[in-house]
């Protein structure tokens, strides 16, 4: 496959991850194509379905994560790939199994709970990007009604996970300090985190030179960032000579920026990689980023006092004290119901 082709398939990733019907005809509205999307039954049990919109809205962020990590895409992209979308799919069945045993014990979740959960998840998985949370919805073919359902399940199986097998004996104290010592950072405002870098950015396509293809743009970003590698050139004069955003001329050298300011993918990304690790170059629709993390702060974690805290570091402990017999249990749901998979 030509180099231009993967950009293609990468960069499609990126405007829309869903599937359209095979008969749509290029003269028809972008409104219309969209009405198209195919959601297909992507599993079944006990004959509900999981739609395979549920799964894209699921794996986008991932997919978005690995088309960056991964440009040229490959074996270790695809079995990336095949390994998040198995757990997405083993964890939406769970759910169902779950919600089948319990479905006539009349568990009611409150319309504040689901709010509260979504404006989690919108801070946690989009830097607080509302808009952010119902582009990616678009993307996967799913309404954000379909959304507010799939949070609404997830809550009604946790809560009924929590009836079964989370009660008995109360944590200790020393059991939640311990629990909190070592999963704090897990409550703080990731939003308020910042990361200082090196960057050099080769935009897609390049004003000052028409001629030059996203390929040739591609090929460019690859040998700096080998030369780069091998020592012929300085992070700094390669960022001088060929980058351009605003820190071009500052040898690439970015101030600490907030998570929140970068987009979701390169903040995903950037704040997972080591520090001075070369690292790209990474794709997005504007183009490609060879990077190198030099700092990172994290936001002061909430204490264990804070609204809140200490209930969801007990429910961490009673979980994980009670995980065996939930998994047990789960198991045996599994092989009393009719399972099947279509994707």
């Amino acid at each position: 496959m030509k180099l231009i082709s993967r950009y293609a398939l990468l960069l499609l990733a990126f405007v829309c991850l869903c599937p359209v019907e095979a008969d749509a005809k290029p003269g028809k509205s972008s409104k219309s194509r969209a009405s198209r999307i195919v959601n297909r039954v992507a599993a079944t049990v006990n004959g509900r379905p999981i739609t395979s919109s549920e799964v894209r809205a699921r794996i986008a962020p991932y997919v978005r994560e690995l088309t960056m990590l991964y440009p040229r895409q490959g074996p270790r992209f695809n079995a990336e790939l095949l390994k998040a979308k198995k757990a997405v799919l083993n964890e939406l069945i769970e759910r169902e199994l779950v919600l089948c045993e319990f479905e006539n014990n009349g568990f009611a979740i409150p319309e504040n709970v689901v709010n509260e959960e979504i404006s989690r998840r919108v801070l946690n998985q989009f830097n607080g990007d509302r808009d952010a949370l119902l582009e990616n919805l678009r993307k996967s073919g799913m309404g954000y009604g379909e959304y507010r359902e799939s949070v609404r399940k997830e809550i009604t199986v946790s809560a009924m996970r929590s009836s079964r097998y989370d009660r008995g004996i109360p944590p200790t104290p020393d059991e939640i300090q311990a629990e909190y010592n070592a999963t704090k950072a897990d409550y703080r405002d990731m939003t308020k985190d910042s990361i200082r870098f090196d960057k050099i950015f080769i935009p897609a396509v390049n004003p000052e030179d028409p001629n030059a293809t996203p390929e040739h743009q591609f090929l460019l970003a690859e040998e700096i960032a080998n030369n780069i590698s091998n020592g012929t050139i300085s992070f700094e004069d390669a960022a001088r000579q060929y980058s351009q955003d605003m820190h071009a001329q500052d040898g690439g050298k970015w101030p600490y920026i907030k998570r929140s300011e970068l987009s979701v993918e390169f903040a995903n990304v950037v704040f997972a990689l080591p520090m001075n690790r070369l690292t790209g170059p990474l794709v997005d629709r504007a183009g490609f980023t060879i990077v190198r993390v030099t700092g990172k702060r994290q936001a002061a974690a909430p204490s264990l006092s804070s609204p809140g805290v200490k209930e969801r570091v007990d429910d961490s402990v009673r979980r994980k004290n009670n995980e065996k017999r939930y998994r047990d249990w789960v198991e045996r749901l599994r092989e009393r119901a009719i399972v099947r998979t279509y994707i």
